[in-house]
């Protein structure tokens, strides 16, 4: 997605975290460890740390970067095209652990977020090719695709969850 300014991309990135933390919390955490949210055997708890961990692939991604190295993108031993694969294994890695944890590392990495924008300038996020490592793309590329982007598809995620749990009562 494209954005026309640093303000556009804070309150869309804003507005899509917050309207997921809202749906999530209109279902009600008694239900976070329902499973069949999304994949096999997600639950809404999942969901929440899948998107921690892109929001932290993506600031290892730009730490790298930074530091001259080009980023294992989209992970080590992952390419672009073994997402499915990725996922799964961030779902392995973060499913037994207990609600709190995982709300706790979500609102850490959100704020991590926040202040890592906050910091750019309209120029770094915005101008193609400004970070070697986004190559050709501006850094809103990668950064939109794990902050505001992703929190609209575990909104979609989520509404077609509770469409389809409302079908079948």
């Amino acid at each position: 997605m494209r954005y026309a300014s640093k303000a556009d991309f804070v309150a869309r990135m804003e507005s899509e975290h917050d309207g997921f933390l809202e749906l999530a919390e209109s279902i009600g955490k008694h239900r976070f460890d329902e499973p069949g949210v999304w994949g096999k055997g997600w639950t809404i708890k999942d969901l929440f740390a899948h998107l921690t961990a892109w929001e932290r692939m993506f600031l290892g991604w730009h730490r790298e970067g930074l530091a001259g190295r080009r980023p294992q993108m989209p992970a080590p031993g992952f390419k672009w095209n073994e997402l499915p694969k990725l996922n799964h294994s961030i779902w392995k890695e973060h499913k037994n652990e207990a609600w709190e944890a995982v709300a706790e590392a979500f609102d850490e990495s959100y704020e991590e977020m926040e202040a890592f924008v906050a910091g750019l300038s309209e120029r770094d996020l915005l101008e193609p090719g400004r970070f070697a490592w986004c190559t050709r793309y501006p850094l809103t590329t990668y950064l939109g695709a794990n902050t505001a982007s992703h929190y609209g598809a575990a909104i979609r995620i989520l509404r077609r969850w509770v469409r389809d749990q409302a079908r079948s009562e």
